[in-house]
């Protein structure tokens, strides 16, 4: 009766091991608001981005704050000991509704509906949803890049 219980304790755990799904791939390079930019994600450390990404080719400390934006080929990383925002400026990088850097305004608006807000630039215009943002050069009426924040600061009066 022992080898029953024993044979059958390990067949069910065999059983619930094969369901376990297999981590996803963050490296579909999918813009994923509020979360990440391919395998880039919102609150990672600044080890663990210099680990998965390597030394950026360009920093640029950003004015009034402690924090840092790191450039990497077609993303720019804002980070402080965390990153906290993430900008794509490369066709590769969509979003799941298939956005990205060189689409139409009208298919982004399409895609995303209307905005909590529309801010004018000079030759950009902003149109921000929350977690994301693109940005639209007025002259082509494309998109010249995406970022995403767990909370984007477009809106906010200032």
């Amino acid at each position: 009766m022992t080898v029953v219980r024993a044979t059958l304790a390990i067949a069910t755990f065999l059983a619930f091991g094969a369901c376990a799904s297999a981590p996803p791939n963050l490296n579909d390079d999918m813009i994923i608001p509020g979360e990440r930019v391919g395998n880039v994600e919102l609150g990672m450390s600044l080890a663990e981005l210099f680990a998965l990404k390597g030394t950026p080719y360009k920093t640029i400390p950003i004015e009034g704050t402690g924090s840092t934006s790191y450039n990497y080929d077609g993303l720019t990383v804002g980070a402080d000991d965390k990153v906290y925002w993430i900008i794509a400026r490369d066709a590769r990088f969509r979003t799941p509704a298939g956005v990205a850097e060189g689409s139409e305004q009208i298919f982004a608006r399409g895609a995303y509906g209307k905005p909590k807000c529309v801010v004018t630039r000079g030759d950009i215009t902003v149109y921000d949803y929350g977690d994301m943002y693109f940005e639209v050069d007025n002259d082509t009426g494309k998109v010249s890049q995406i970022g995403i924040q767990r909370h984007t600061q477009t809106c906010r009066s200032g």
